[in-house]
């Protein structure tokens, strides 16, 4: 089979979608976009319409850090807790407080009963009439208990109220200052500025009594509290002076205290002795040794030169040392010259034992006297040590009493100074009780608004919501509309189902009042109507058929469908009109024996039908001209046979088609539909070209792929096959690309 160059019928792929495909998509669902904007736009009217006009009082307060009154008196009365070192962060917690306070039930049904808000339109107006509706119908506008009733005893309209006054009612403490914003809306400009101040002065109110209420109590407390404090001064007062008395402290401090002066004096002795110990005790382990070399290398110790009589025999013993050395060296100078034998040697060795012996007793007196000294500064040394602990033991009890004694006469002065710090507070307490003061002052009452600038509702606003609404609103039903239709509106849509060639587009035959006439009438409109859109189409068909193999153009063509209502009887009719235009023999047989049509569409009366003369060899099927066009025969299919696949497909058939091509020079089959039935498939061999018709907003893109599966299944190698897109509306984009028209929504 040949289709057009380049062209893989089964590549059949899914494409990204692009800004240019959704772009499209919106065009062709244009209708759906435009009905969703306007209805979003119609809604915005509507509203801004008939909403209920509200207008807003602004008012603006400034909470003031927290200082000392007006006459110099502390108003926290205890102390300095909100004293007005307090950070950043401490006085954005009291603008958060303030700004919730503003919005608390108490200050709103405080304002609720001052302004009697309750029978105002927001809440529970008098009964009206709504344009003579029933009332349930306003059920939410009705008070659940009796307005009567108070709302302290009235629960259910309680709530309804505050969530109504809160819905209108917006605080807003401003970024970077000292600001607290209060914002209220309501029908009636005059009463959204007096709830605005009403609120103020309720917020300021409670702040005053608040205050008030806290003095009252502390001034309470505190003088519940002083007699017991005074009592309990005087009581610590005259215990720090009994033990001012046994503590034995001449004078005021330390330095008048003889326990400790002789303590401190023992201690330092006990050192010394320690010192001296310790001195004595390393000398005499020196001496212990018995080695002359370490014994003689403590005479360049400071500690050990300090002893005389030590200082004596390390002195001695040096010198001893000294001659040993001299008279050593003279002996082994002698050996090594004159020999063992040498007289000399003799006296010299006589000299140096005399040495050595009194050095080993010099060694032994100094350990002696050694061991001596360490043991009196060990007796010294403990004898000091037990004078310092008994003296310790004195001084303790001592220190004792002296601590109990400060410790009283801190607490004594400590209750003295609480009781006077009370005492001054319970004045002051006194004073603030009736000074009327807070941290609140207005900075910009609330004042009524123009009645000519309603806060809502927002004109601008509203169609603003109501623009991006609708574009996305549109958007979306346009891309659902387009998800949710699965039948074929593109010629992409043809050419990604089919994967072959789009032989043409051709649009609804009705492009103007002549061309709806002409349809009215059932006439060939080809024929009558030579310049409308529709006969182009054909022609361009024509062309394309003509041209689609290089040898010669194909002779038999079968126009068929996937299925039934697509139009392929019109196109074939129309089809048959335009090659007979160019003044070629053309026979249009009407194949579907199911359901022929043309004989209606063609006023065409037949002596011989298709159906019959495939039934009945001795029958020969006589084709009728058409009055408009001599050159074209019609050939209507006739009553239905009981097996029109098996007529088809039969060698009749075979030799009608064959003695067909001999005598006409075109021969248009309007075949019966391709997945119905199997007449159509039959068909494909006698053909020499086959158009697969599918309809606009019609077909279904899995029908259209199962036709074209089953004609590249069926047809005979170098058959020409392609398909038509049918009945294309005529603003649609898709005739403007393919032919060049520009339709009424394309401009002139």
């Amino acid at each position: 089979m040949s289709t057009l160059p380049g062209v893989d019928l089964r590549a059949l792929r899914d494409e990204e979608a692009s800004p240019a495909q959704m772009f499209a998509i919106l065009k062709q669902r244009r209708r759906t976009f435009f009905v969703v904007f306007g209805a979003c736009m119609l809604a915005a009217a509507l509203y801004c319409a008939l909403a209920t006009r509200r207008y807003q009082a602004i008012g603006q307060i400034q909470v003031q850090k927290e200082t000392l009154g007006s006459f110099g008196l502390d108003e926290s009365v205890l102390g300095g807790a909100d004293a007005p070192t307090s950070d950043a962060l401490d006085y954005n917690v009291t603008l958060q407080t303030e700004a919730r306070i503003l919005q608390s039930d108490s200050l709103a049904l405080q304002v609720i009963r001052e302004l009697h808000l309750e029978t105002t339109q927001d809440f529970f107006p008098p009964k009206k009439d709504q344009w003579g509706l029933p009332s349930w119908l306003f059920f939410w506008k009705k008070p659940l208990e009796p307005l009567t009733v108070g709302l302290d005893q009235a629960p259910d309209r309680r709530y309804a109220a505050l969530k109504r006054f809160a819905s209108h009612l917006k605080v807003e403490p401003i970024t970077g200052t000292r600001l607290i914003e209060v914002r209220y809306s309501s029908p009636d400009p005059k009463l959204a500025a007096a709830v605005v101040n009403h609120l103020i002065a309720a917020l300021m109110e409670y702040s005053y009594q608040s205050r008030f209420a806290a003095t009252s109590q502390a001034s309470q407390w505190l003088s519940a509290q002083l007699d017991d404090l005074r009592g309990q001064t005087e009581r610590l007062q005259a215990k720090a002076l009994m033990l001012e008395r046994d503590t034995g402290v001449y004078g005021e401090d330390e330095s008048h205290n003889i326990v400790l002066a002789r303590l401190e004096a023992l201690n330092q002795a006990w050192a010394e002795a320690e010192s001296n110990r310790i001195l004595k005790e390393s000398i005499y382990r020196a001496a212990s040794s018995g080695d002359p070399e370490l014994i003689s290398g403590l005479g360049g110790n400071a500690a050990a030169g300090s002893i005389p009589s030590m200082a004596n025999s390390l002195g001695l013993l040096q010198n001893l040392r000294s001659q040993e050395a001299t008279v050593r060296a003279e002996l082994d100078q002698d050996r090594v010259r004159y020999g063992q034998n040498y007289p000399r040697i003799a006296e010299l060795q006589a000299e140096w034992n005399s040495i050595q012996k009194a050095i080993q007793e010099e060694v032994h007196r100094i350990g002696e006297r050694a061991r001596t000294d360490y043991e009196i500064a060990r007796r010294a040394e403990v004898d000091a040590h037990t004078a310092f602990e008994k003296q310790k033991r004195l001084a303790g009890d001592l220190n004792n009493k002296a601590v109990a004694f400060a410790l009283a006469k801190q607490e004594a002065e400590g209750s003295r100074q609480v009781y006077e710090n009370l005492l001054a507070k319970l004045k002051e307490a006194g004073v603030l009780e009736g000074l009327r003061s807070t941290n609140i002052t207005v900075v910009n009452p609330a004042r009524v608004p123009s009645p000519a600038h309603p806060k809502s509702p927002n004109v601008l606003l509203c169609f603003a919501a109501a623009l991006v609404m609708g574009l996305f609103s549109g958007s979306a039903a346009a891309f659902a509309e387009h998800a949710a239709d699965h039948t074929i509106r593109s010629l992409e849509s043809v050419e990604k189902m089919t994967g072959g060639p789009v032989l043409g587009l051709i649009p609804i035959p009705g492009c103007g009042p002549a061309m709806t006439k002409a349809r009215a009438s059932d006439q060939i409109m080809t024929i009558r109507y030579t310049d409308a859109p529709f006969a182009e189409s054909l022609r361009m068909l024509r062309t394309t058929l003509m041209l689609s193999r290089s040898s010669n153009p194909p002779q038999v063509l079968l126009v068929t469908s996937p299925g039934a209502g697509e139009g392929k009887s019109t196109v074939s009719l129309e089809l048959a009109s335009v090659l007979a235009q160019q003044g070629a023999r053309v026979l249009l047989a009407e194949c579907d024996l199911r359901r022929p049509v043309l004989s209606g569409r063609t006023g065409v009366q037949s002596r011989s039908a298709l159906s019959a003369a495939l039934s009945n060899e001795g029958i020969c099927p006589v084709p009728e001209p058409l009055p408009e066009m001599p050159n074209l025969d019609v050939l209507l299919g006739g009553p239905a046979p009981p097996f029109p696949a098996e007529l088809l497909g039969s060698r009749r058939m075979q030799n009608l088609v064959q003695r067909w091509r001999n005598e006409y020079d075109f021969v248009v089959l309007d075949g019966p539909p391709l997945l119905p039935v199997a007449d159509a498939a039959v068909l494909l061999r006698h053909c020499d070209a086959v158009l697969l018709l599918c309809r606009h907003g019609l077909t279904e893109r899995r029908a259209l792929k199962r036709g074209w599966d089953t004609l590249l299944r069926h047809a005979p190698a170098g058959m020409v096959m392609g398909a038509v897109l049918n009945a294309v509306p005529e603003g649609s984009s898709d005739f403007y690309e393919y032919y060049g028209y520009r339709s009424k929504g394309h401009g002139a």
